[in-house]
């Protein structure tokens, strides 16, 4: 099999790990190569020179360069070991998804029921609202009543004093 075709099969399965190249390994980009560990059913856990790639406008373009780092397959207990390693992980993640979608629903429940309650009490709310502004329609109407009688009141006080004071004086 030829090496591209390792790197693809490799990266097109689960790559979850990586780290510095410290034997100065540069791939056809002439960037340095930082070794990556593959954890597909044929290679799982081995180490690769992989390329990292480079921006290009929004996206990444990388030159595709491969090359094993570990230079034999893992074998015996130690393959065993690696691909249940695999399996666990691989597990994990899934369980780790399914808590993630479960979360979201129970937040999108938990917000919808939140959203009902704050609507009921907004619709409660805008009831007393309107309740008190009629009590406060009300309540105008009749100081402005009252205020008009103690208006005339004064008047009239005002009348009958003077009718008095100019008959006292006659």
């Amino acid at each position: 099999m030829s090496e591209s075709v390792n790197f693809q099969s490799a990266c097109s399965q689960s790559v979850i790990s990586s780290s510095r190249n410290n034997n100065g390994v540069l791939c056809h980009c002439k960037r340095e190569a930082p070794i990556v560990r593959a954890w597909t059913r044929e290679n799982p856990g081995r180490r690769f020179y992989g390329c990292r790639g480079f921006g290009v406008g929004n996206g990444h373009e990388s030159c595709n360069f491969f090359r094993w780092y570990d230079v034999e397959k893992p074998h015996g207990w130690q393959n065993l070991a690696l691909q249940e390693a695999r399996e666990i992980m691989q597990e994990q993640k899934e369980e780790i998804a399914n808590l993630r979608a479960k979360v979201r629903s129970l937040t999108h429940e938990c917000s919808n029921e939140f959203s009902r309650e704050l609507e009921d009490e907004m619709k409660e709310k805008g009831e007393e609202c309107e309740a008190l502004k009629r009590e406060v329609l009300i309540l105008s109407e009749r100081s402005s009543m009252l205020r008009n009688a103690l208006v005339a009141s004064y008047v009239g006080f005002g009348v009958v004093v003077g009718g008095i004071m100019v008959m006292s004086r006659w």
